[in-house]
């Protein structure tokens, strides 16, 4: 089957529209999913990681495997990725509260992203967290780095070591919850705990498949 992209364009227009920015409540969020995939070859090994927040522990983790056959094109990751992950979200003992998923959220050319994508279709709390900038412009304001789409200010860059990290809403957030956040999802390591994690456990059961 060949994948249609410019159908696939269309239909994150027609989706952002359904994007959330309002404000979440922190106090009620028990639980955080980061969420990432690795690759061995065209095997997809999709990872949910479940932690308590804002202790950021560990609870569990879900591994799901599967053939991608969607390409790589940069915009559209969530067609190739998603499906591993919203299966992995489904497997996991806790429903998250929150999911922290490695890529973007509204910083995107169409404002619907890999974390919006997800957040919308699982009805739940999404922010991204991507190593590096996919839309829009970083605006220094005060002590701040901002990502501005257009009319909309959808991320912060924020700095843990030597590496940043471009924090942007996904849904059912909002920019005041991203900042509280850029200061309590990250524990040990320059990455967000929930993605770090998730990345982890993705590169090792990607070490297993190559092996085979």
């Amino acid at each position: 089957m060949i994948f249609d992209v410019e159908r696939a364009k269309r239909l994150q227009e027609r989706l952002s529209r359904r994007v959330s920015l309002n404000d979440l409540d922190l106090g009620k969020v028990r639980y955080v999913a980061g969420l990432d995939v690795s690759y061995a070859r065209n095997l997809g090994v999709g990872v949910a990681v479940l932690l308590t927040y804002p202790q950021l522990d560990p609870v569990e983790y879900v591994v799901v495997k599967g053939r991608v056959e969607v390409p790589y094109i940069p915009g559209l990751l969530a067609f190739r990725e998603a499906p591993l992950l919203i299966k992995a979200i489904e497997l996991l003992s806790i429903k998250p509260d929150l999911l922290v998923v490695d890529g973007h959220g509204v910083t995107h050319p169409r404002r619907f992203g890999i974390a919006s994508h997800i957040g919308l279709v699982t009805d739940t709390a999404s922010v991204g967290a991507a190593k590096s900038l996919l839309y829009g412009r970083v605006v220094d304001s005060g002590p701040e780095r901002l990502i501005v789409v257009d009319d909309l200010v959808g991320g912060l860059v924020v700095k843990y070591g030597r590496r940043e990290v471009y924090l942007s809403i996904g849904h059912r957030v909002s920019l005041d919850n991203l900042r509280v956040l850029s200061k309590t999802l990250f524990k040990h390591h320059d990455l967000p705990e929930p993605t770090y994690l998730a990345d982890r456990v993705a590169k090792e059961v990607r070490a297993v498949e190559a092996r085979r």
